[in-house]
């Protein structure tokens, strides 16, 4: 009986120390690194550290059997983006044929073509080209270091808190869904995740046509919306609850697709401390909440004037003879998009490598989708 009991005895010590030694095991960093890499970490979302790519971008007048007079043509030039040292955005070479004027507007280069006809079934032919380097950048910041409503600078309430362009705020619909969705929240990181969540679930993607993207209040009314449809949506619902938001808008890759597009997204501002911040992006359709991802790159930055924001989405203008054309048919404006050339970086990364430590407070304006305004 004494030794069954030494026997049970032995078992629980024995026990008891294999537990301590785990205990020792997992609060050491290295284990829990390994531990990390091998349970966590294949689950959580990553990106790759940067891309390196070639993007064709060609744009087409056709003139349908009909006689155009004269037309327009402007892009905007992408500029580099850094944040903290780092350069998010690189242009590193863009060359277009034919060559065309650059115009200097909204703080922005602007490439301009303008040419007569075309004529019956000819065409007018506009290839840019695009090289570029972009990198991977997450704001991993916490909800106890952003600071309230309060705290955002009055310069950013001036230009985007009220009504613009097809951001309607001064709604009854807008203001109470905001409302509900805020409620008495006033830090401002929790209250743009509760209108993330909130668009993520509610809001389904669709895209209807190339026409005018839906107001705000169409979006919600019909509780879908493509890119740039949700983030309208997105800045009007902050903007109700006194957040400053503001459309981020370029030109998107879908490596499944393996296809480029016009996409548009959300910039809206984190509060850091008396008179410091950041500028962070947001992406309801990407999923992605303060990630810049590197398979996209910006060339406009909304500036809260809504007549810039029709300016850009109206790249194409042209004048033409309606005699020379049948009932209902005009000169038409479209665009393509060619993947040249595509690369990813082997090293990905994750939210839990980017830390305060690499975060330092600046203004960071991050400068699609296009229409076409037809003049007779």
């Amino acid at each position: 009986m004494l030794a069954n009991k030494k026997r049970t005895l032995g078992k629980v010590i024995a026990i008891i120390a294999v537990i301590v030694i785990v205990i020792i095991l997992l609060l050491n960093p290295g284990v829990q690194s390994v531990l990390k890499s091998i349970f966590i970490d294949p689950f959580q979302k990553s990106y790759p550290e940067y891309t390196t790519f070639t993007v064709e971008r060609t744009l087409t007048i056709e003139a349908n059997g009909g006689t155009v007079y004269n037309y327009t043509i402007d892009i905007p030039v992408p500029e580099d983006i850094s944040e903290n040292g780092n350069e998010l955005q690189e242009l590193i070479a863009i060359s277009a044929q034919p060559n065309p004027t650059i115009e200097d507007r909204y703080t922005l280069d602007w490439m301009e073509w303008e040419g007569y006809g075309p004529v019956g079934q000819s065409t007018r032919t506009i290839t840019i080209t695009y090289q570029m380097r972009i990198s991977t950048f997450i704001w991993n910041i916490g909800t106890n270091e952003v600071g309230n409503i309060s705290d955002i600078p009055t310069s950013l309430r001036n230009s985007y808190l009220g009504d613009e362009w097809r951001i309607i705020v001064d709604n009854p619909d807008i203001i109470q869904r905001s409302e509900a969705i805020v409620g008495d929240r006033t830090n401002v990181k929790e209250a743009l995740n509760a209108i993330y969540d909130w668009i993520t679930d509610n809001i389904d993607y669709s895209y209807s046509s190339p026409t005018l993207p839906k107001t705000s209040v169409e979006t919600l009314s019909s509780e879908s919306g493509d890119c740039d449809e949700q983030a309208i949506l997105f800045c009007a619902l902050a903007r109700a609850a006194g957040i400053p938001a503001w459309l981020q808008l370029g030109v998107l890759y879908d490596p499944f697709m393996e296809a480029w597009g016009g996409h548009g997204w959300i910039q809206t501002y984190l509060p850091l401390g008396i008179d410091e911040g950041v500028n962070v992006t947001i992406d309801t359709v990407n999923r992605d909440f303060l990630v810049w991802r590197p398979n996209r790159f910006a060339d406009f930055t909304d500036d809260g004037n809504g007549s810039h924001l029709d300016d850009y989405y109206f790249s194409f203008y042209c004048s033409y003879d309606p005699s020379s054309y049948s009932a209902g048919e005009t000169p038409s404006f479209s665009q393509e998009f060619n993947a040249v050339d595509y690369q990813e970086s082997e090293d990905r990364v994750r939210p839990d490598d980017f830390t305060m430590s690499s975060i330092v407070p600046l203004s960071l304006i991050l400068p699609g989708t296009f229409q076409a305004r037809v003049r007779r």
